[in-house]
């Protein structure tokens, strides 16, 4: 991918409506779609967060194995192509239930051979934002922690012992018995301490803020990209959420509870309610649940409060006529 970082703070925007979308449920049927699209090959774990995405894959994999049950292990993220205008755009978000002919306004970076790759596409429509994975908060925002199953992370650190150990235990026998065959079985020590360096460099990379984020939040305006952590912002709702759920409790119950059943009841009831006190926000927050309850396993789609204006100093690709835009 043609990116650079530390160069260039920003991304591109590009704007239109939604057509041609295709949408893959696994990196392998996106790459092989790609393939047979005739564009360039791609080393995907070197784009944005999508190593940690792949490691996140194999640890759901891995606890499954471990634990010997019938655990989910759908990967945590979907692929898509589609086009605006004549520009074609690729890329990964955990899931993607935008529509052909939606307005959307994307925040993406050239790949080489003419596509650009999405790190962000919002919805003006109904306040959606999909994030590229991991990227939700700036460098300097308070962190957050990936969280890895405990029977894996114990999994990780037996491997990294058992590495350490080989590793250092046949080099000292190699010397001392001045039979260097022996590095042979050092350097297969090595191969235990690979999977524990990569889990801990991913969690120290997530620990750290997303550098992803950071670009995303300045192309888009926001005033402070590197403090702003959008789960912040969500939780405006949330809060609003609760609230209404502990008043439904003691209509109900007469006493707050964290029974699954009754919150599910309390959204369903939430979602369908119609009141003359509903804002634009309230209503549009309802259609985001209606939309989102029966997708599992959603994350790093958020409804925003506000969106602000794009920088005049960022490169704008409108694909939609002036017409269309206006009748938007």
């Amino acid at each position: 991918m043609e990116q650079n970082i530390g160069a260039n703070h920003y991304y591109q925007i590009i704007t239109g409506y939604i057509t041609d979308l295709e949408v893959y449920d696994t990196q392998e049927s996106y790459l092989n779609a790609r393939k047979l699209a005739g564009r360039s090959d791609v080393n995907l774990l070197t784009i944005g967060h999508l190593d940690l995405v792949s490691m996140a894959n194999s640890m759901k994999i891995t606890a499954a194995k471990i634990e010997n049950t019938d655990y989910d292990t759908t990967d945590i993220e979907q692929y898509f192509c589609c086009k605006l205008g004549d520009k074609v755009i690729e890329g990964a978000f955990c899931r993607t239930f935008f529509n052909e002919g939606d307005y959307v306004e994307a925040v993406v970076d050239p790949l080489a051979g003419g596509t650009y790759f999405a790190y962000a596409l919002r919805r003006p429509a109904d306040k959606l934002l999909w994030l590229h994975p991991y990227a939700t908060e700036g460098t300097e925002a308070n962190n957050t922690k990936l969280n890895i199953p405990i029977l894996p992370l114990i999994f990780l650190i037996g491997a990294g012992g058992l590495g350490a150990f080989t590793f250092f235990y046949f080099v000292v026998m190699a010397f001392s018995k001045n039979n260097f065959s022996l590095l042979l079985m050092a350097a297969m020590g090595l191969v235990f301490l690979l999977p524990g360096y990569l889990a801990f460099s991913a969690l120290k990379k997530s620990n750290s803020g997303s550098a992803i984020a950071d670009k995303i939040f300045a192309t888009l305006g926001y005033s402070n990209p590197k403090t702003f952590d959008i789960e912040k912002e969500y939780n405006v709702f949330v809060d609003k959420l609760f609230d209404l759920y502990k008043q439904y409790c003691e209509n109900h119950n007469g006493y707050l509870t964290t029974d699954e059943d009754t919150y599910n009841e309390f959204i369903d009831h939430y979602i369908h309610q119609q009141s003359e006190d509903d804002t634009q926000d309230d209503i549009l927050l309802k259609q985001y649940l209606r939309q989102t309850k029966k997708i599992d396993g959603i994350q790093w789609v958020f409804f925003y409060v506000n969106a602000p204006t794009i920088p005049s100093y960022i490169n704008v690709i409108h694909t939609e006529s002036s017409n269309d835009k206006s009748g938007q």
